[in-house]
């Protein structure tokens, strides 16, 4: 804009049509540039008139000196992004990349966020996204050597490829939530993930009052409160990955793709694992929806379906095949399940519920409750009390659903429990022995003895931890049963439910009896009347299987973890003051020790274990304490058996042993139309990677078996009409266990 020479005639014209331009102006002008001393307008300029373009063009004041380019943001944003790539690039190409990319996820998980104070908003929720997906083995698209493996490395030998049509069903909280309220303070959330991703973490740790607003279900009708509308992610992205970085069903999906599977013959059947199972078909017509996808895929396939279920999945599907049989129901009849189900993969199912289950409803302990590592106790253990844990879950009643079935006849007594021998297994064969007594016709601690709370009492003020040390030598005398009773109270199964229903609200309590039923029967009559009544189609002892003598039954698990059996509690004597405990917030009771005792599951300023209507009196059995907790002062307060890490032994395969299971001694009860029933463990191996955090390729833990390569293998063969190649395998004492339960089959 300096002295352009197109309006030189144009000034000249203004010069002689419009009067002097006074002097004083261009004075002015000079004054203010008198510093730079820029060059002198020609004179035929310096009398015309300036624009103030002009004026500012000339100035030199207003155009700083740029900046070594070196020091310009743009060289720095343009080396760091370029120093990235590379590093993104050299980490994924690595040998152990999948292994350090979830290390790393995992590790981003650990991180004390609240301490940073991070801003809320969108940016945050982007940046955490965008970051941890650089680490996504799924994301990225550099092939590594374990990628697509085993199936890429057998298909060829094995002939695997693609046969039936397969559905997945996946675990308790495996499948994405999201969601869809267009409430004015939801609108933020709207179509985001509340359960994975990375805005699950963000809401938790930015917005957790929020966030326990939309995944919270209303406790008297068990579906969405007002103001929120979560619904399940739907597609095979659904229940993929937890979190970027910790796959679930992503290593599975992988091999099916690898040997052909794709969208139109594989889908995951995703769910709202928080409704109770009537409730999925109620809200979501859930049951409705997977009758009309198996009908489809055969007139598409002309091939009935394999069922992949894994952890709850599989008692969603035994309730899903009550469902399609009865009037009440599909009303698809006797033979539709023989018509449209080629093959029932039970993946580390718990049949018979989970003991741990109960603890997390009872008193919010959730050690190892949600089964996901680092993750399940990055959410529940860092940002909740066990006051708002037991509150929240309570609410869920799909988790209700593994509460363990068949009472003290399946779990022991005071006397003793089917699983209270030693495990077989070496590595904890230390571990057990000394839970075990030189006498081994007797056991201190019985499984039998689901709960075993200490009485705590003070010696001069001061609370005694140590009676539990003197209990060995004490128990040598067998005249000091008074002493032991003194010192112990103990819940077996029957009672521990009895005391989870006392304890509780009503609501909770109507909730679960209106949904589930935990008992069992020897009678085939009544079996058969049970087919009529939802509450029973979750239970297999109380349940039979469909009539389908053409459908093949799977069960997979793996073995060799020490697995949650029974606890040691605590409580507070009712002779003591509640007064503190009445007045106790939930706000200030999020401390995470044996302090941390009471529980505000109703409202602020009152206990759900003061005594109300629904608990006994002491004459008439169970009063609940008003403090509980599970005791770490003995073994961590917690005794263990052989299983999965999750599921104890008992519950994964007492339904299939081979010649004491329900299904196969006992078929003609359970199994009406002999399913042929195939178990197989696996045991759990150590990996040798110091940065796989996912247990290798031959993990045997609840979720991480999903990645096991030999049960891969097992699973393309199902898939691909070679099931007959999937040999027996058994490791524990399965068969030991499932005799020592008395089953008398009745009329």
């Amino acid at each position: 804009m300096r002295h352009r020479k197109g309006k030189k005639s144009s000034l000249h014209e203004d010069e002689s049509t419009s009067s002097a331009t006074p002097e004083v102006n261009l004075e002015k002008h000079q004054r203010r540039r008198s510093s730079t001393k820029p060059p002198r307008l020609p004179a035929s300029e310096r009398n015309s008139t300036m624009q103030p373009e002009d004026i500012l063009g000339d100035c030199s004041i207003f155009q700083p000196a740029r900046p070594p380019f070196w020091k310009r943001k743009r060289f720095h944003f343009i080396v760091g992004v370029t120093v990235g790539l590379l590093a993104t690039y050299g980490a994924s190409t690595t040998p152990t990349a999948n292994d350090f990319q979830s290390y790393l996820s995992m590790q981003l998980a650990e991180m004390d966020f609240p301490s940073l104070m991070l801003p809320t908003g969108v940016l945050v929720d982007d940046l955490l996204g965008n970051f941890t997906s650089f680490f996504n083995p799924a994301n990225t698209p550099t092939i590594t050597e374990e990628t697509f493996m085993p199936a890429w490395g057998a298909k060829d030998t094995m002939d695997l490829k693609p046969h039936f049509p397969v559905v997945i069903v996946p675990g308790v909280i495996s499948s994405g939530l999201e969601s869809w309220s267009t409430d004015e303070k939801a609108r933020k959330y709207f179509r985001k993930r509340m359960w994975g991703t990375a805005t699950m973490f963000r809401a938790v740790i930015l917005d957790k009052e929020s966030w326990i607003h939309h995944v919270r279900l209303d406790p008297v009708t068990g579906l969405d409160p007002p103001g929120a509308k979560i619904r399940a992610a739907q597609g095979l992205d659904a229940a993929d990955y937890f979190v970027t970085g910790y796959w679930i069903w992503g290593k599975i999906i992988e091999n099916l793709a690898a040997i052909g599977y794709d969208s139109n013959n594989m889908m995951l059947a995703s769910y709202d694992w928080r409704l109770a199972f009537s409730n999925l078909e109620v809200r979501d017509k859930y049951f409705t929806k997977l009758k009309a996808h198996l009908e489809t895929s055969k007139l598409v396939h002309g091939k009935k379906t394999v069922f992949l279920a894994h952890s709850m999945g599989s008692n969603v599907l035994y309730y899903f095949f009550k469902w399609v049989e009865s009037p009440e129901g599909g009303n698809g009849g006797d033979q539709w399940v023989n018509d449209y189900v080629e093959s029932f993969v039970n993946i580390g199912g718990p049949m018979l519920g989970v003991p741990k289950a109960m603890t997390a409803l009872l008193s919010g302990e959730t050690r190892d409750t949600i089964s996901l590592g680092s993750f399940g106790a990055y959410l529940l253990e860092k940002f909740f009390s066990r006051n708002e844990r037991a509150s929240l879950l309570r609410t869920w009643a799909g988790g209700s659903s593994m509460l363990p079935k068949g009472g003290n006849h399946f779990w022991g007594n005071y006397d003793a429990a089917p699983d209270d021998s030693k495990i077989s297994t070496t590595k904890q064969k230390d571990d057990m022995d000394k839970e075990i007594l030189s006498n081994e016709s007797h056991y201190i601690h019985t499984h039998g003895k689901l709960l075993t709370f200490l009485k705590k009492r003070s010696l001069e003020g001061i609370e005694d931890n140590n009676i539990t040390l003197n209990l060995d030598e004490e128990n040598n005398d067998n005249n000091n049963n008074t002493s032991m009773k003194d010192k112990y109270h103990y819940y077996s199964m029957n009672e521990a439910l009895e005391l989870l229903f006392a304890t509780a609200s009503k609501d909770y309590s109507i909730m679960v009896k209106n949904n589930y039923s935990n008992g069992f029967t020897f009678s085939k009559q009544q079996l058969q009347k049970n087919a009529y009544n939802h509450t029973k189609w979750a239970n297999p002892l109380e349940t039979q299987l469909p009539n389908a003598p053409n459908m093949k039954i799977y069960c997979l698990y793996g073995v060799g973890l020490p697995t949650e059996r029974s606890y040691h509690y605590a409580y507070v004597n009712h002779d003591q003051s509640s007064s503190s405990v009445s007045n106790t917030s939930c706000e200030n009771s999020g401390l995470e020790s044996q302090d941390d005792v009471s529980l505000c599951l109703t409202s602020p300023g009152s206990s759900p274990y003061s005594s109300n209507g629904q608990a006994k009196d002491e004459e008439g059995g169970i009063k609940p304490p008003r403090l509980m907790y599970i005791d770490n002062s003995e073994n961590d307060g917690v005794r263990f058996s052989d299983g999965d890490g999750t599921v104890p032994l008992l519950s994964l395969g007492f339904m299939c042993s081979p010649s004491n299971g329900a299904w196969t001694k006992y078929r003609d009860l359970y199994n009406p139309g002999h399913s042929p029933v195939k178990l197989k463990e696996y045991m759990h191996e150590e990996s040798d990677g110091i940065v796989n955090v996912r247990g290798g390729n031959k993990a045997g833990d609840h979720v991480d078996i999903l990645g096991n390569w030999e049960m891969t293998l097992d699973l393309l063969r199902i898939v691909s009409n070679a099931g007959e190649n999937v040999t027996e395998q058994i490791y524990s004492n399965i068969e030991e266990i499932s005799n020592r339960i008395p089953i008398v089959p009745q009329p």
